[in-house]
Parts: C-alpha cells; sequence; structure tokens
C-alpha cells in the first residue's frame, strides 16, 4: 500500500534509485517552483514514485502533469486528476518512446490529440528539397510592417486568430492582438529576417525567425490566409538569406495540429523522427472534480 503525500521538494536521498532520472528531468520545474502540486508515493520510507501538476496562463483551461514511477501506482494518478476550475482537461505530454508512460496515460483515459516534432536541420539540405519552389515577391521584413499602424495591426489579428484556431482542442486565452504584438516581439524575432507578405494592402502570409546561437535559427509561428499556397516560397528565400548571412542550421517545432507548419511535414521528412505526444483528458466523467 502506497501514501500519497503532497510536498514542497523531494528528498533525493530517500528515492527509489529506479526514478532518479525522472526526477532530473523535472528539477528544473521543482527548483524554480514553477509548479502548482507536488505528489510523493511512499512505500515504508522510500519514495516510489512522484507527480507534478502546473499551469499555462496562455491556455488557461487547461491542467498539466507529470509523474514518474518504478511501477504503475494508481493511486498517485488519481490525486493528479484531481482538479478545480477553472480547468477542464488535463494534459500529459512525453516522448513516444516512453512507453511504460504511454501505457499508463492510456489506461487512465487520456487520448492523444497533438504530435511535435523538434528537428534541427543544414539549410543547404532544407534550401535543396525547395529547389523547384518559386519565390514570392512581395515580401516585407517584420520591421518594415511595423512601421505601418494599419498593417501591423492586420499582421496580429491575423496571427491571433491562426494561433486560436490551431488550438481548439486545448483554447488559448483571449488577448488583444496589442498584446500579441508584446507577445512576439519579447521573444526577440529577427526583424530583418523575419518575412511578411503583403498582397493588395493585406497581410496574407508570415514567418518569424529566431537567432538562437552565432550560426543557427529557430523557426517560429508561421501563418497565412487560408487562400494563400506561398510558406514554401517564403520561407526558401528566408533560408538563402539566412545563408548569405552565415547562418548554417535552422530548426523548426511543428506540430500536426498547426495546419501551417504541418505543410512542412513531407519536406523536412518528419515521418520517421521521434515526436513529443501530447495526451488529453477532457470527459468529465473521467476526470475526479473537487469540491470547491
Amino acid at each position: 500500500m502506497y501514501k500519497i503525500i503532497q510536498v514542497d521538494k523531494i528528498e533525493s536521498q530517500y528515492l527509489n534509485q529506479r526514478i532518479i532520472e525522472g526526477l532530473k528531468k523535472m528539477n528544473g520545474r521543482i527548483n524554480t517552483n514553477n509548479y502548482e502540486e507536488l505528489f510523493v508515493a511512499l512505500k515504508d520510507s522510500s519514495i516510489e514514485g512522484f507527480g507534478i501538476s502546473w499551469t499555462n496562463s496562455n491556455h488557461p483551461t487547461a491542467k498539466y502533469i507529470d509523474f514518474c514511477s518504478a511501477i504503475p501506482i494508481p493511486q498517485l494518478m488519481e490525486r493528479l486528476l484531481k482538479y478545480s476550475a477553472p480547468h477542464n482537461k488535463v494534459i500529459l505530454s512525453c516522448w513516444e518512446d516512453e512507453i511504460d508512460k504511454i501505457e499508463i496515460a492510456k489506461e487512465s483515459g487520456f487520448s492523444v490529440f497533438r504530435k511535435t516534432y523538434i528537428e534541427r536541420y543544414s539549410i543547404k539540405y532544407i534550401i535543396n528539397r525547395l529547389q523547384a519552389t518559386p519565390i514570392p515577391h512581395t515580401g516585407y521584413s517584420l520591421r518594415d510592417v511595423l512601421k505601418d499602424a494599419r498593417l501591423t495591426e492586420d499582421l496580429f489579428h491575423l496571427l491571433k486568430y491562426n494561433y486560436e484556431q490551431t488550438h481548439l482542442a486545448n483554447e488559448a486565452k483571449d488577448i488583444s492582438w496589442e498584446l500579441w504584438r508584446e507577445k512576439l516581439l519579447s521573444d526577440n524575432p529577427d526583424l530583418d529576417l523575419s518575412y511578411i507578405i503583403v498582397n493588395d494592402n493585406q497581410i496574407s502570409a508570415y514567418i518569424f525567425l529566431h537567432k538562437t546561437e552565432d550560426c543557427h535559427y529557430e523557426v517560429g509561428w508561421m501563418g497565412k490566409r487560408r487562400h494563400v499556397d506561398i510558406l514554401p516560397g517564403l520561407l526558401k528565400k528566408q533560408l538563402i538569406d539566412l545563408e548569405a548571412e552565415g547562418i548554417q542550421t535552422v530548426e523548426f517545432e511543428i506540430d500536426t495540429t498547426d495546419y501551417f507548419a504541418y505543410e512542412f511535414f513531407e519536406i523536412l521528412d518528419l515521418k520517421n523522427k521521434n515526436s513529443w505526444v501530447s495526451f488529453i483528458l477532457k470527459n468529465e466523467y473521467s476526470l475526479v472534480q473537487e469540491k470547491v
């Protein structure tokens, strides 16, 4: 029989040796107090498992959880699955090769709602894959667009709409386009190499780039108006310009729920890549609702 207790920290000297690696993966969140709940499963004086929950202000109706145990501990999952308003769903994510965790998630009633691929490529490789793709000729830098008040508002209205539409399973907090502008700019996009397509005085597409290392960039948010088929050509233009600047590699984060980024699934050859799998538990009869 296990005793489940809520704690403020985990005393590693009492850990079952089989779950030490699991604790290392969560130490960042624990050490910075970036969590809502922290539970341990005790058997005698040994910690046989632990679970953690946290929230995300950008997606305020979800409770996020993670756990680690040497063997399945149903009592631990039961505590983690308790929720109260405003939460109406629980989300658990792990790598697709974490078979034991996935089995526990499925047994607890979770289902997959998204897969995320995070991969780094040489710029030369991607340009070669886009060899036959034409480059658009109506592009502007983010810096240029920000100088035009009307285009700026149009851009961030489109960004807000596209993000919300690609996160319907775990709805985003409704904030103004001005706050979306602040959110993007606080993430330090490259103002000159983040490109925007403008047609008929309207934003048609965008791809934001972020420099993270001397010779490496990350591809950030991308999107378009539905009737425009232009993102591959826009990316090709950016990669050519990055290469001219001496940048060697670029990283993509592709969600299967993001139909804009998913256009690059085949180009990036992601079929056999390892994915970060997100599970959701949204059935009100499967959740253990706390009285408030």
